[in-house]
């Protein structure tokens, strides 16, 4: 099946013998957008009586995108949307997001992680599987079953190439590995890369949109595909991803952008160079005690993460690039409130304050909790440190509403403070 046509045979086959509805990723790059395209030619050769599946297009944005693919991206779902609701399609569209307490600036300033690198790439789980698996699993509670169309190709490199050929398939489809009610489709497993351009560019997309900028971008990098299960490789080298990737030695698709006018990226390819100096722990930026006690680097230093807030606010002025909301700098206040060395509870009003980045509301009521917290102190003659981590792990497990591991989490706060402040009686 290597023809456009086959392949578009077998879709409206699968789509009239196999009532399962369709999920369809979608990256904004070549392979997906003719995935996109070949499905919506599907679903339009049906009379509109006929158009009777649910699908659902998923494509996910980290928070941390190349701005000017997400410019891109959004246009083209919009386009989609529109071109589904004008033909009766019964196709929804969804650009799925973390939460913001999964954010990429939430988990390196709040919770101290050092930005990512090969060993430790926990941003692909948190920010790109995450959002997608939740959907799905939301969707499957109506369905029961589903059938993913992915762009994935062989051609694409040679370990792809083998992790394909060894999946085992029925009638085409194979199971997803971690969604055991997903059957995976690849209808463009097949394709050389000139025949996927090819294609783009003789036909032009049915949604009313020519691929000629997509192929100008092309250009100058690549595209990241959309992540399902940690088998897929993560964005680097010339695909397009986070503008804040520190998982590749050079982000090609961003100094691409740059050298093509976009200066926006100067900036942006800076403060990454930043974060892979706060990654080093020989820069000092590093606790050199892991978060489970031992030896070695551990999470970023409060220090350092004020450093980190304090020019990532900056960044956000000299670009005009929304960068951070204020839903995230108030999880970040939160996790510093239960960091080691805590914060007083005003440390990001302060720098807010003072970089003049975004406005900050109540507070006014986080100065009155700081002075309950100073009389509690002095009343029953602990630290000041200990008392704040212990609040913020309760107020933590009340927002869960389950309180089963609070008085283990309280019990190793108090034992992590004491071996810090024996530590500083040692060396003091």
């Amino acid at each position: 099946m290597n023809t456009y046509e086959d392949i578009k045979s077998v879709l409206r086959q699968l789509y009239l013998e196999d009532d399962r509805p369709w999920l369809v990723g979608f990256s904004g790059g070549k392979d997906s957008t003719m995935l996109a395209s070949l499905i919506f030619d599907t679903v339009l050769s049906f009379p509109i009586e006929r158009r009777t599946k649910p699908i659902s297009v998923l494509c996910t944005d980290t928070r941390v995108e190349i701005p000017a693919i997400v410019e891109m991206v959004e246009g083209t779902l919009e386009k989609m949307r529109k071109c589904s609701e004008k033909n009766g399609m019964r196709i929804d569209v969804n650009l799925l997001r973390p939460s913001a307490d999964q954010s990429f600036w939430v988990n390196i300033i709040g919770r101290g992680y050092p930005p990512p690198n090969r060993v430790f790439r926990w941003c692909t789980q948190r920010m790109k599987i995450d959002p997608v698996t939740t959907f799905v699993q939301q969707r499957l509670g109506h369905w029961g079953e589903a059938i993913l169309h992915l762009g994935a190709r062989r051609a694409e490199s040679s370990s792809r190439a083998q992790t394909m050929a060894g999946r085992e398939s029925r009638n085409g489809l194979h199971r997803h590995p971690d969604l055991p009610r997903v059957w995976v489709s690849n209808p463009i497993e097949f394709l050389r890369t000139e025949e996927v351009w090819t294609y783009l560019l003789q036909n032009p997309n049915p949604w009313g949109e020519s691929n000629r900028s997509l192929f100008a971008l092309y250009a100058r990098s690549g595209e990241c595909p959309i992540q399902i299960d940690t088998s897929t490789p993560s964005c680097g080298k010339s695909r397009f991803g986070c503008w804040t990737c520190t998982v590749v030695e050079r982000d090609k698709a961003s100094e691409g952008l740059l050298a093509s006018g976009d200066e926006r990226m100067e900036d942006l390819l800076e403060f990454r160079e930043t974060l892979i100096h706060y990654r080093n722990p020989e820069n000092g930026k590093r606790d050199m005690r892991r978060m489970n006690g031992s030896d070695g680097p551990g999470p970023l230093t409060m220090t350092a993460r004020r450093e980190l807030l304090t020019k990532l606010l900056k960044l956000q002025e000299q670009t005009g690039l929304k960068v951070i909301s204020e839903d995230e700098l108030f999880l970040i206040q939160k996790h510093w409130k239960a960091a080691r060395q805590p914060d007083d509870g005003g440390g990001v009003g302060r720098i807010v304050t003072r970089q003049r980045g975004i406005i900050m509301k109540d507070w006014k009521e986080v100065n009155r909790l700081r002075d309950l917290e100073e009389e509690v102190v002095a009343e029953k003659g602990i630290r000041a440190d200990t008392l704040r981590r212990l609040l913020a792990k309760v107020e933590e497990h009340s927002e869960r509403h389950r309180a089963p591991g609070l008085p283990d989490d309280m019990l190793n706060i108090l034992k992590d403070d004491m071996e810090h402040e024996k530590a500083t009686l040692e060396n003091a």
